[in-house]
């Protein structure tokens, strides 16, 4: 019987040197995912930032109107009589201030204004400051604005419609904290008999 010879050899091939390619990659792709996660958050966190700061605008805008439909609600047809416009301390009622320009509402100063604006009567408790509104009686040629309108200008017209004196109501507030601020304006015009 013949035997079968079994051969065996020791194999053992040489080492192959690794390149590390893999690790390179993978290391790349962690760095990558970590980019993205990372503009993920921010971009979260400046969404939510953003829609804070419209929720507070939101609540500005909101305590301001509030004080802006008082004001007009002093000038409103319900109201009989008046105060005089004589912008007397935290009265709310002055003179036409847009005569002189620099001394209009708009250029006015927080300070004067905190003199001579009214200060809501209104519970709001959301807001850091209670908004304040300001009445303007204003100075203008009734002729001249009643014309625009298509009424009656001369004194049999005036006595029939009534004399109308317009008014400007100015109102400003803030919202949750005080860098939020809101100002509004409307102008009103009251017809008396």
């Amino acid at each position: 019987m013949m035997r079968s010879k079994r051969c065996y050899h020791n194999y053992s091939p040489m080492p192959v040197k690794q390149a590390g390619v893999v690790l390179i990659v993978g290391l790349v792709m962690v760095l990558l995912i970590t980019i993205v996660s990372l503009s993920a958050i921010r971009g979260t966190g400046l969404q939510e930032n953003m829609a804070g700061n419209m929720r507070d605008r939101n609540i500005a805008f909101q305590a301001t109107e509030s004080a802006l439909r008082e004001g007009e609600g002093i000038v409103g047809p319900n109201n009989k009589t008046l105060d005089p416009f004589e912008c007397v301390q935290k009265s709310g009622l002055c003179q036409d201030l847009s005569i002189i320009p620099r001394n209009s509402v708009l250029y006015m100063a927080d300070a004067d204004w905190k003199l001579s604006a009214k200060e809501s009567l209104l519970a709001i408790d959301e807001v850091a400051s209670k908004p304040s509104y300001l009445i303007e009686e204003l100075q203008v040629d009734m002729g001249a604005s009643a014309a625009a309108e298509g009424s009656a200008i001369d004194v049999a017209g005036m006595m029939t419609t009534g004399d109308a004196v317009p008014y400007r109501v100015t109102a400003k507030g803030v919202g949750l904290s005080q860098d939020t601020r809101v100002v509004l304006q409307s102008a009103y015009k009251r017809r008396f008999k």
